[in-house]
C-alpha cells in the first residue's frame, strides 16, 4: 500500500515538471502580446500594460472617463504602439454671463479663444452676441466673459411734408378780394431708421431711406389787384362769376344835368351807397342787382353797383364816366355784365 502512494507521488511529480515550463511559455507568450502605455493626465504618470489596439480602447480598458472638451495628444482612432504616451489636457471650466442675465458654468476645450465661446453661445442662443475686448486671446480657468447681445430694428415714420400757399396777384379779381383758385394738400415721406440695441439698450440710430410717397399740392390764392373799371380778359381761367346778363347800358357824370346836384351841394359825388363817384361805379335797379354788388362790365372793366337812378329800371345798367363828352359818346349800347362770385 505505501508503495502504491509512492508511486502516485512520483506520477505527479513527473506531470508538475513536464506542466510548468508550459505554463511560464504561456505567461510569456500572453505578455508579450500587451502594448506598453504612459498616461499623462495633469501632473500625474500612469503606466500600463494594454490588450487594446486604439487610443480609444485604451481609455475603455484603462476605465478612463474624458469628455467631448478634452485635448488628447493623439486622436481616438488612432493604433497603440509599444512605448506611446498618451496625454490628456482635461476640459477648462469658465462662467458667461450675456447682458445682466444670470452667470452660467461651462466648460470648454484647453487652447479655445473667446471667439470660440463667442461662436459657440451665438449658435445656442440664437443670438447675436457683441464682446468688446479683444476676442483672439485664449480663456483662462475659471474666467468669467462678459457678452452683449446685439440686435437691429428697422423703424418706419411717415413725416407730413406741409403745402406751400402761393400767391398770384391778378387783376382778374378786385383789389382787396382774395380767392382760394387751388386748394392745398399736404405730401407725405417715408422716413426708414436703423435702431441698435446693444444690451437690451439703444446704442445709436441711423436713417437709412428716405423717400416723398406723396408730392404736396401748394395752394393758389389769387390776390385782386384790379381797381374799379380796370380792364381783364374774361376768358381767363381765374376770372369768377356765377351769373351773367345781357343789359342796356348807358352812362351818367356827377353833373347836375345827370344828378341833379350842384358842386356845393353836400351830397355832390355821393351815390345812393354813400361811397363818393369813380371809375368804376354803376348805377343798377337793386331789385335786379343788389348794391355792393362786384361787376365786370363788357368793354369797362371791374365795376360795383353802388348807384340808383330813377330812369334804371329792370336789365338796365348806368356807367360813371368824369367827361360829360364821354358819357355822351358811349350812347346807350347791349353789353354783357358778369356778376361776380364774392371771393
Amino acid at each position: 500500500m505505501k508503495g502504491i502512494k509512492t508511486f502516485f507521488v512520483t506520477i505527479l511529480a513527473v506531470i508538475a515538471v513536464i506542466l510548468f515550463p508550459l505554463g511560464v511559455i504561456s505567461f510569456i507568450a500572453a505578455e508579450s502580446a500587451l502594448t506598453q502605455v504612459t498616461f499623462v493626465d495633469g501632473g500625474e504618470v500612469m503606466q500600463f500594460l494594454i490588450g487594446a489596439d486604439t487610443v480609444d480602447g485604451f481609455f475603455h480598458e484603462a476605465g478612463i472617463s474624458r469628455t467631448s472638451n478634452d485635448r488628447l495628444s493623439h486622436s481616438p482612432d488612432a493604433l497603440l504602439w509599444d512605448g506611446i504616451i498618451i496625454t490628456i489636457e482635461r476640459e477648462i471650466p469658465i462662467y458667461v454671463q450675456i447682458d445682466e442675465g444670470a452667470v452660467t458654468l461651462r466648460n470648454s476645450r484647453p487652447g479655445a479663444t473667446v471667439a470660440d465661446i463667442l461662436r459657440q453661445m451665438q449658435e445656442e442662443t440664437d443670438t447675436a452676441l457683441l464682446y468688446r475686448g479683444n476676442a483672439e486671446v485664449q480663456i483662462q480657468r475659471g474666467q468669467t466673459i462678459h457678452f452683449d447681445s446685439w440686435r437691429a430694428r428697422l423703424e418706419t415714420e411717415l413725416i407730413r411734408l406741409p403745402y406751400a400757399t402761393i400767391e398770384n396777384h391778378t387783376n382778374a379779381v378786385s383789389r382787396g378780394r382774395q380767392h382760394l383758385r387751388v386748394e392745398g394738400v399736404d405730401g407725405e415721406k417715408e422716413i426708414t431708421t436703423s435702431i441698435v440695441y446693444i444690451g437690451g439698450v439703444e446704442d445709436n440710430r441711423a436713417i437709412t431711406s428716405e423717400e416723398i410717397t406723396r408730392e404736396p399740392i401748394d395752394a393758389i390764392l389769387d390776390i385782386g389787384t384790379a381797381w374799379l373799371g380796370s380792364l381783364t380778359n374774361t376768358s381767363a381761367p381765374d376770372f369768377h362769376y356765377f351769373r351773367r346778363i345781357r343789359m342796356e347800358a348807358t352812362a351818367y357824370t356827377s353833373g347836375y344835368g345827370c344828378t341833379g346836384k350842384h358842386p356845393w351841394d353836400p351830397w355832390y359825388g355821393i351815390t345812393a351807397s354813400g361811397r363818393h363817384v369813380e371809375h368804376g361805379i354803376v348805377a343798377v335797379d337793386r331789385n335786379i342787382i343788389p348794391l355792393g354788388t362786384r361787376l365786370y362790365v363788357e368793354g369797362h372793366g371791374f365795376s360795383i353797383a353802388a348807384d340808383v337812378g330813377g330812369a334804371i329800371r329792370g336789365n338796365k345798367i348806368d356807367l360813371f364816366m368824369y367827361d360829360l363828352e364821354d358819357a355822351l359818346r358811349f350812347g346807350r349800347r347791349h353789353l354783357y355784365v358778369w356778376i361776380l362770385d364774392e371771393i
